[in-house]
């Protein structure tokens, strides 16, 4: 009912959003029940109920109510006067009756959203104080004291009053059969009898059914992890889900014919309770252990500790479920007396079993025939002193009188055994389940691939991060089976995952989990968009214009950081986060970038120089220092640039704007052949001349405008120097172009009779420069 108030109201823009009144009656009335003194667990757990609801409604309402006041202070801020221009009209009626409406309804928002939050005090204050309760009763009772299991009086009481006990049990029973021979008709217990005739009947078939379905071939190879927990987990819903059902069917029935009676109850629960049991061990042994087939046996240990580990588990079970049905028979007769033997008996039994079981495991047992053995025995050594402690602190703490905490510690040892084996099997499914699955090869993966284009690195990451949610399940799951019996409850955790949805405010900001996914998710998608847009415009349409590649490749980036600040705008606005408020963000980290950022904002500032001069441009053939190549990405930090042996040079931004920089083809790609050769003075220079042009003209890659030109540059000692000037209209085909023309050099001067000299003192130079 709160929250259908609180969203009509909501609709209704009405200023009390939700019914105060209502919620501080209630709060009330959990603080009235809570003041008593003696309140059993399931009276704190209702409790407990009752104030969730609360805290969630209250924590939508002030998450709501936020952003409504923030606007209303906005609105009246535009609704008053301004003062300091005097040259203003007077306010008319109309913006006056506008200003005071806005005014009520900010008061009024503003005094329901402190009340809301002070209620969400107050539920936050209760629940800690409810959880308090629960721990104190917890230990209280867990810890309470009473007779040792050796202790004779107590035994001398039992036996007193076992006889009169025994007496009073036939007699519920005889009341019991009477009762039922009274109230059930022929009919009902014609039909009570076939329902157990036809479950009965059917138990033959299923049971057969079942264990052919179960059936692990003894005798096969070494199996898959995977094979062996889908083994486990197929035997273990079989085993476990069928007798379940049938017990399920039996109370139904019994409760159908009109069978049960509220003084047997107890002991009609404590015998399905006691059933269960057996059947859950039965099958989780069978499972995991596998007795009969080593090859099927998901926990790595060999045949006689596998038999010994599941003997151990049934006859412990065997013993609490027959602790469980001596609790009620206490209960119908009120001997204190009787149950506190049973249970100390029971905890003495449970801890002499599990002695005897890790005696059994332990490697100089004679079951231990080989050092092979011994050794894989070796490896479960820690869980061997794990379960010896628990063995002992059990039966030290039935011996001191803590029956209680003994009853306590095996019934967390049987079910966090139970969770523990199916939560190993659950995570070798997921784990290898999803690598089998997800694999390339596989039918699946193949058609990921196929369908999304994905990569197989991709598919290896998928596989990685499902296995990485599974694994965070599974601990949560296990810490709040573990935490449970101490009071810490699993809705606790997801009251303070509600917490941090819902948020809390920090300097008007409100900071919530539902807000930062919104701005993740708002920031995600306004980016992707940005990046499409910004592929399309690299691929797509600026191909097709005359643009050069430096120059679309500066307007795609710049394209890229406004579409990034964009996104960072929007972004920030789902957190609240507005201009003038992301100014004074900009404002701290100027501090920051003053003292640790400075190279960084200075690269990225060189960067967006870059950009806009274009001095530098993808594609460009640059020099900077000894290192030369083409420019190949100009990023916001750096500029990466391909040598010529295929390397890859990271240059900061702020060394190519403040630094000296050679760029081969700034304004044009236009470049120049030099080429420096000797000739022997006793040659023609007329012929050396017309040789040179002829050989740079043979190539068409030389430009005829402007033409080819020779230079007498010096005369020697030994030789005349010549130059031969040329140009190409690609500075890249330079070297190439400057090579062949060197050939036809050599060739058409040793057809002339021409010859280069070698230098007089040096040693003799090659024919060909």
């Amino acid at each position: 009912m709160l929250l259908v108030s609180w969203a009509s109201a909501a609709a209704a823009d009405d200023p009390a959003p939700f019914s105060l009144d209502a919620t501080r009656a209630a709060l009330i009335g959990i603080e009235t029940v809570l003041k008593q003194p003696n309140l059993a667990d399931a009276e704190l757990l209702r409790l407990r109920a009752e104030a969730d609801p609360l805290s969630v409604a209250l924590q939508a309402a002030i998450a709501d109510m936020t952003p409504r006041l923030a606007a209303s202070v906005k609105r009246l801020a535009e609704l008053k006067p301004k003062t300091k221009d005097t040259d203003e009209a007077p306010a008319t009626d109309a913006a006056t009756a506008e200003l005071e409406t806005e005014k009520q309804k900010h008061d009024g928002l503003d005094a329901n959203l402190r009340a809301a939050r002070a209620m969400l005090l107050e539920v936050d204050d209760l629940t800690t104080r409810i959880g308090a309760r629960r721990r104190q009763l917890f230990a209280r009772e867990t810890f309470a004291r009473s007779s040792s299991v050796f202790n004779p009086q107590l035994w001398l009481s039992v036996s007193r009053e076992l006889p009169a006990d025994m007496r009073t049990l036939a007699n519920a029973a005889v009341d019991w059969a009477s009762g039922v021979r009274s109230r059930v008709t022929a009919a009902q217990g014609a039909g009570l009898a076939g329902v157990v005739l036809l479950l009965a009947l059917i138990a033959v078939p299923i049971h057969w059914i079942a264990r052919r379905v179960i059936f692990r071939d003894p005798d096969a190879g070494s199996s898959t992890p995977l094979g062996r927990a889908l083994a486990a987990a197929w035997t273990m819903l079989v085993l476990a889900v069928l007798p379940l059902l049938g017990l399920w069917a039996l109370a139904i029935a019994l409760d159908a014919f009109d069978l049960s009676d509220p003084r047997m109850q107890g002991a009609e629960d404590a015998i399905l309770d006691a059933v269960r049991l057996f059947v859950l061990l039965n099958a989780v042994g069978r499972g995991m252990l596998a007795p009969h087939a080593a090859a099927w046996r998901v926990i790595p240990v060999s045949d006689a500790s596998a038999r010994a580990l599941f003997r151990g588990i049934m006859a412990i079970g065997a013993v609490w479920a027959v602790e469980r049905l001596v609790e009620p028979a206490a209960d119908a007769v009120g001997s204190l007396n009787i149950a506190v033997a049973g249970r100390a008996l029971a905890t003495t039994l449970v801890a002499l079993a599990l002695a005897n079981t890790l005696r059994r495991l332990a490697p100089g047992h004679p079951a231990r025939q080989t050092a092979m053995a011994a050794a894989k025995a070796d490896r479960w050594a820690p869980a061997r002193a794990f379960g010896w402690f628990v063995a002992l602190v059990v039966f030290a703490a039935t011996a001191a009188g803590y029956i209680a905490f003994a009853t306590f510690l095996v019934n967390q040892a049987i079910f966090l055994t139970i969770l523990g084996c199916l939560l190993v099997v659950i995570d070798i499914v997921v784990r290898d389940g999803t690598e089998a699955v997800l694999d390339p090869e596989a039918v699946v993966g193949a058609r990921l691939q196929i369908l999304f284009g994905l990569r197989r690195n991709m598919l290896a990451q998928i596989v990685v991060v499902v296995q990485g949610l599974a694994r965070v399940v599974l601990v949560f799951i296990a810490a709040a089976a573990l935490l449970e019996p101490w009071g810490v409850q699993s809705r606790d955790w997801f009251s303070s995952l509600r917490a941090a949805y819902f948020g809390f405010a920090v300097g008007g900001v409100t900071l919530s989990l539902s807000s930062m996914l919104s701005a993740v998710a708002v920031f995600g998608v306004a980016l992707f968009v940005t990046r499409l847009i910004q592929t399309w415009l690299a691929e797509r349409l600026l191909p097709q214009t005359r643009l050069d590649a430096g120059v679309s490749n500066s307007i795609s980036t710049i394209f890229g950081y406004v579409g990034g600040a964009v996104a960072v705008l929007l972004g920030a606005a789902q957190v609240g986060l507005d201009v003038q408020k992301l100014a004074i963000v900009a404002g701290a980290l100027s501090v920051g970038i003053g003292f640790g950022l400075q190279s960084i904002a200075n690269n990225f500032v060189s960067g967006l120089i870059l950009l806009w001069e274009r001095g530098v441009r993808v594609g460009d053939w640059v020099m900077v220092g000894t290192d030369q190549g083409f420019v190949r990405r100009i990023n916001a930090r750096a500029t990466e640039i391909e040598t010529f042996d295929r390397a890859t040079v990271i240059v900061p931004n702020s060394n190519l704007v403040t630094g000296v920089v050679k760029n081969w083809v700034n304004p044009d790609r236009v470049g120049r052949i030099l080429i420096a050769i000797n000739v022997d003075y006793d040659s023609d220079i007329e012929t050396v001349s017309a040789i040179l042009i002829d050989a740079a003209r043979a190539q068409d890659l030389v430009l005829k405008i402007p033409a080819p030109s020779v230079q007498l540059v010096d005369f020697g000692d030994w030789a005349f120097r010549f130059n031969l000037v040329c140009f190409v209209d690609d500075v890249e085909m330079a070297a190439r172009t400057q090579s062949e023309i060197n050939f036809d050099i050599v060739r058409r001067l040793r057809e002339a009779g021409l010859r280069i000299p070698a230098p007089p003192s040096g040693p003799p130079r090659p024919a060909a420069p």
